[in-house]
């Protein structure tokens, strides 16, 4: 029952992403700034998520934020209370935009998406299977239901990359050296020491 119930947040989640996020967090869906890194962290089993986003705007002045947004609160059968989102300003040590370059330097430009390193988080065991008379290579997926579900939007000039993980520390735990996994904690850890906040 516990998995069918984060499984049915899970794909509630990635509804709301695609249709009801931005009127939630209330920024556009697709960057319109020339530079900007947006980091959503998905609701899980709660009822809010957050979105971290740094960003070179049209007025040449480098911004960073971070945005906590909640679900409507049902009221009644056929009424909601629509929370407005807290948006906290952000500032570092570092220079902002320092922060964005050292984000590229991490490569979260070039990151790829989640489905092609899937068979990474294969257990793969050599059995020897009675009916053949010979050995055969079993593979099975270990899935993890319960974590963080990330998503990740970059642009810079004309270069864009857009990637979703889902539970990325659940699965390094499972499987160690899933090198897209490591980068991508090293991204999340860098943006919280720089900002003191915390993202997962």
């Amino acid at each position: 029952m516990k998995i069918l119930f984060q499984l049915l947040f899970f794909l509630c989640f990635s509804l709301l992403k695609s249709q009801e996020l931005r009127k939630l967090i209330n920024i556009p869906d697709n960057i319109e700034n020339k530079r900007e890194i947006r980091i959503y962290r998905g609701n899980g089993i709660t009822n809010s998520g957050k979105v971290f986003r740094i960003y070179f705007s049209e007025n040449k002045k480098w911004s960073a934020e971070l945005i906590q947004w909640y679900l409507p609160k049902k009221i009644s059968d056929d009424e909601v209370e629509v929370i407005q989102p807290v948006v906290a300003k952000l500032k570092s040590e570092v220079s902002l935009e320092k922060i964005f370059l050292n984000l590229e330097a991490l490569n979260i430009g070039f990151l790829p998406k989640e489905e092609l390193f899937q068979y990474k988080k294969l257990k793969k065991e050599l059995v020897f299977d009675e009916d053949e008379k010979d050995y055969v290579l079993v593979a099975k997926k270990i899935s993890v239901l319960d974590g963080d579900d990330f998503l990740v939007k970059y642009k810079s000039d004309k270069r864009e990359n857009e990637f979703h993980y889902f539970n990325p520390k659940a699965y390094l735990n499972k499987f160690p050296g899933i090198d897209e996994y490591e980068s991508f904690i090293k991204i999340l850890k860098y943006v919280e020491d720089n900002f003191n906040i915390k993202l997962n």
